[in-house]
């Protein structure tokens, strides 16, 4: 079987909604169709795109790479439909170049403006996991908009010309376990109970080290001790699964085989989200600002704690 542009949009689908039932609905499809359409286009591939959970499908590393991809060529294809025959971009064409950190939110941002009305939209996305580098480009002009992540109390300076808007004030920051660790059947886990783990950091991070994650162990009465640094999502739930380990996993993060993933009592580590743009921007920043809420609020269930706990905190 040959991989058609049909067959890109149904792994992008699948990768924004984290399920292929919630993508065959969203596709006007069966949910056995869709299934079987992407097991046909992971064989002709020749790799597994996505791990099937108990709660939906994550991407593997290798369906990463191919989402990558796919969306780039379906950006540039909505580029071509922007032209005539005479190849002359169409007098409503607008280019978009937009940024943001690692992770199912930009793509899913992406996929909402590309079906945006009244003229053709070109998406140009460039993923970064430094958010002072993400401003810089905005800044310099090399983007035009970012989706931004900081920490609470490591705020990323803002420069000059650049403008920022918060699109989620506060997200919690969740622990990563071991389905067999002893915590893993809590709803919610005391950061203190961690201290004689192991724990895994991402040393890509502006901080180069995880000053939050410090922090929050010293106040609850321990040094934590770090024994792997590792960028790649893939890597840390295999060492997390393990059981050997544990680290700290984004609040939307799905859980698969072998991980939970729970929120600590407190909240003692959250982020806000923003979107930040500089005034060359091509697109009114409301328009990218609600792409931006639909999307992250689409996520808001790919886990039964993240729900709980985003219906507890009454988030809109």
């Amino acid at each position: 079987m040959d991989v058609e542009i049909r067959h890109l949009r149904v792994l992008v689908a699948v990768a924004e909604h984290g399920s292929i039932s919630k993508a065959a609905a969203a596709l006007g499809q069966s949910q056995p169709a869709l299934s079987s359409q992407l097991g046909r286009i992971e064989r002709s591939l020749g790799a597994q795109l996505f791990e099937r959970t108990r709660t939906g499908v994550v991407s593997t590393s290798h369906g990463r790479s191919v989402l990558a991809r796919a969306q780039l060529v379906l950006a540039e294809m909505a580029e071509l439909r922007g032209l005539d025959i005479d190849s002359h971009a169409s007098p409503g064409a607008v280019e978009l170049r937009l940024g943001g950190m690692p992770g199912p939110l930009l793509p899913a941002v992406i996929h909402r403006l590309t079906r945006r009305e009244g003229g053709e939209l070109t998406l140009r996305a460039q993923a970064e996991t430094s958010m002072s580098t993400l401003l810089r480009r905005v800044q310099d002009g090399q983007l035009d908009a970012a989706l931004i992540a900081d920490f609470d109390g490591y705020p990323t300076p803002t420069p000059a010309g650049v403008r920022r808007e918060v699109l989620v004030p506060i997200e919690p920051v969740f622990i990563g376990l071991s389905e067999h660790h002893p915590l893993a059947a809590r709803d919610v886990v005391e950061l203190r109970e961690l201290a004689d783990e192991q724990w895994l950091i991402d040393p890509t991070d502006d901080f180069g080290g995880s000053p939050p994650l410090r922090r929050a162990c010293r106040d609850a009465g321990f040094e934590p001790h770090i024994a792997h640094e590792v960028s790649d999502s893939a890597t840390a739930r295999a060492f997390v699964r393990s059981g050997h380990y544990v680290g700290l996993f984004m609040a939307m993060a799905p859980e698969d085989s072998g991980v939970v993933v729970r929120p600590l009592a407190g909240d003692p580590i959250v982020q806000r989200y923003d979107l930040a743009w500089s005034e060359r921007c091509p697109v009114d920043p409301a328009e990218i600002r609600r792409a931006a809420s639909d999307a992250y609020l689409s996520f808001v269930d790919r886990n039964a704690s993240f729900y709980r706990w985003w219906t507890e905190h009454h988030q809109s």
